[in-house]
């Protein structure tokens, strides 16, 4: 029996129940009346980019090592992108065997060169992260350009916005879902399969940067027409999206399986992540009276990536992954570094340059603990100055709290801050209740310009012939779909899969 998983990438649950409750996501509505849902529990509470390999690989972020799409490697002192070499993990289809043909598009970040396998596969064409696109068989590339027209997902513009900004994004993100849809039929058309995962990559870019336009930095300026033209835009997406579900749907047909997933979730981004290498600036001169200070060419390339951003859009991702390593090398002086802001999304990530694990490492083993317990009370400490509210809700140490035996324990942040839900907006200056003399001017613009940011919870959609209508599956993992995908495909279970089989079909 065939089965298909459509994910929807970061597509915020309590907007999909408001949409079905006001009658504008009636395929999704639909699926739920025939079958059942459930929540899932995702990896994104720590790091939001590990959702994506932990779901192809089946198994936890420190077992196959990615959770950003730039990297620490302690034994090089500089960040690298992930790649097949580094990373050896493969996603769970390519170990069907040949009874079971597939049909592969855009799931994200998975690495190394395309591999149809028994079947066809594609990747980075409307994807959220930036990729390489990647096609096989190898005349699969012409077949879908002569069929749909070149790809036109957007780059991401990350940075300043501004409403008319926002409103292009809008347009060409309902292209996008158009092209994907008619993309995805021509693919589901192409050959007989038994499994297909295709994921829309749009309602991720869009929860970004159209979630509000807090972020416009034309917003109290701008045309107020434009304005009311922008509020809820991301419910256009969100609706395109169902009716592409409803599209393919129909070309599937109702004996076959359908999962409709989301690994994470979306919603108002707090910020605080983005001002991370600020905070840990301003901690260390309030602690010494001295500047922490970044390396030259480190320095220069942030500088340079201000002015340049639209220019860096053509800059192909292999040269882009071939540059990291060089200007992440002097970040900052080693010598003098004790502690140093990783790649972060969501949370938080710091690293201690610790001796022993790190090449330049500083930091004693006997003082490791004692310098995470002040990283933490320092990060407690943060206060709205005004307000006296704090902005920080619990941090995890990850490195130390990482099973030895885990094969990527080493590359995990050593602290990971989680942060509540006030703005950074919001909250005009931090102070510490632990140090006096501590004060931060909070930037009113983020970098990054986005708006939005990942929640934590993932969920599930599946109905189709045996799967029970409301089926109590208690709450899942993202862990889960891989080995539920095998069972539901009558295969023998992977002893590689960390996960459990979905309870979606009565036991007999």
């Amino acid at each position: 029996m065939r089965l298909v998983m459509l994910g929807i990438d970061a597509a915020e649950q309590a907007l999909i129940d408001s949409l079905i409750a006001r009658g504008r996501m009636p395929t999704l509505a639909r699926l739920r009346q025939q079958g059942t849902s459930g929540l899932l529990q995702s990896p994104a509470d720590l790091y939001s980019g590990a959702v994506w390999p932990t779901f192809y690989t089946g198994q936890r972020p420190a077992w196959h090592g990615v959770y950003h799409h730039k990297l620490w490697q302690p034994h090089r002192m500089c960040c690298i992108a992930p790649d097949e070499s580094t990373y050896r993990v493969r996603p769970f289809w390519e170990r069907f065997g040949p009874a079971v043909r597939t049909c592969i598009a855009d799931v994200p970040l998975v690495l190394g060169r395309a591999r149809a396998g028994h079947g066809i596969y594609l990747s980075g064409w409307a994807e959220h992260d930036r990729a390489p696109t990647r096609f096989a068989p190898g005349p699969l590339r012409r077949e879908i350009e002569r069929q749909v027209g070149r790809r036109v997902m957007p780059p991401e513009n990350f940075g300043a916005q501004s409403l008319p900004g926002l409103e292009r994004l809008l347009g060409e993100l309902l292209r996008a879902t158009e092209q994907m849809q008619r993309l995805a039929l021509a693919l589901l058309r192409r050959e007989p399969w038994e499994f297909a995962c295709i994921v829309f990559g749009t309602a991720h870019r869009a929860g970004h940067y159209l979630w509000d336009t807090m972020q416009a930095r034309d917003r109290e300026t701008g045309a107020p027409e434009l304005l009311v033209r922008l509020t809820g835009c991301i419910e256009r997406v969100y609706e395109a999206i169902d009716a592409a579900l409803g599209e393919l749907l129909a070309q599937i047909g109702a004996e076959t399986r359908v999962i409709v997933f989301s690994l994470h979730g979306m919603g108002p981004n707090p910020g605080w992540s983005e001002v991370v290498p600020g905070l840990l600036k301003a901690r260390h001169a309030a602690l010494s009276g001295k500047v922490m200070r970044s390396g030259s060419l480190y320095t220069l390339r942030n500088a340079l990536v201000g002015v340049a951003r639209p220019v860096l859009h053509f800059v192909p991702p292999a040269l882009s992954a071939r540059l990291l390593p060089l200007w992440t090398a002097r970040m900052f002086d080693w010598r003098s570094t004790r502690e140093f802001p990783l790649p972060m999304d969501m949370t938080g990530l710091v690293r201690i340059n610790l001796r022993g694990r790190e090449r330049d490492g500083i930091v004693e083993e006997s003082d490791y603990d004692g310098l995470c317990d002040e990283l933490e009370r320092f990060f407690d400490s943060l206060r709205d100055a005004a307000s006296g509210q704090g902005i920080v809700s619990s941090i995890v140490r990850a490195y130390a709290n990482t099973p030895v035996q885990a094969p990527h324990r080493i590359g995990q942040p050593d602290l990971i801050v989680r942060w509540r839900e006030t703005r950074t907006h919001e909250t005009p200056v931090l102070s510490s209740s632990l140090l006096p003399t501590f004060r931060y001017e909070v930037p009113r613009w983020l970098a990054s310009g986005r708006s939005g940011n990942h929640l934590p919870h993932g969920w599930f959609t599946a109905a189709g012939p045996g799967i029970a209508r409301n089926a109590p599956c208690g709450l899942g993992n993202i862990l889960d779909l891989a080995p539920t995908a095998r069972a539901l495909l009558g295969l023998a279970p992977d002893e590689t899969l960390q996960g459990r089989v979905l309870a979606l079909v009565p036991a007999t």
